[in-house]
């Protein structure tokens, strides 16, 4: 694998963040026309109407999985400019890795976003964390802060989703 730079790695950032924008934007539309072919259909076809209310609540879920990623990746971004500042990469990072890692899991194997999103993780873990494990100075509960950064997107989601889309969690 290519050392890549932080600039580099920045970059990647904000185009998956910028691709995660345009399925939020797809997965939206596509909830609106659920939501529409349910109701003109629940007189008609109640069963066929069912499975498109059952289908809109499965967007919905995606749609808050995408805005808590892009919540990560916001956090990830602006930690890594600040990396650049201050230094100390394995402690600074190996908690969004983590927390990456379990939104990952979540979300599933997508075509569009495992690719982007392992990247971006293979290339903090090789080229950021690996060399500078050795000189890890403070010891800190990884999981933890993982647990607490997804809470915290998570909350910044459900405020998003709540202002910007409309969505009740």
């Amino acid at each position: 694998m290519k050392k890549r730079t932080i600039a580099e790695l920045l970059t990647d950032i904000r185009m998956a963040k910028y691709k995660i924008d345009m399925w939020i934007s797809k997965a939206e539309n596509r909830n609106k026309a659920l939501e529409r072919l349910s109701l003109s259909n629940i007189g008609r076809f109640p069963l066929l109407s069912k499975e498109y209310i059952k289908e809109t609540e499965l967007t919905r879920k995606y749609i808050v999985t995408l805005v808590q990623l892009k919540i990560l990746l916001e956090i990830l971004e602006i930690r890594l400019e600040t990396l650049i500042i201050l230094g100390n990469v394995v402690t600074y990072l190996s908690p969004l890795v983590e927390a990456l890692n379990e939104l990952k899991g979540q979300l599933g194997a997508s075509i569009e976003f495992s690719p982007i999103i392992d990247e971006i993780i293979e290339t903090i873990r090789t080229v950021y964390i690996a060399p500078n494990t050795v000189q890890q100075s403070p010891q800190i509960n990884v999981k933890e802060e993982a647990r607490q950064l997804l809470k915290e997107a998570e909350d910044v989601a459900k405020k998003e989703l709540k202002e910007n889309y409309k969505i009740e969690i």
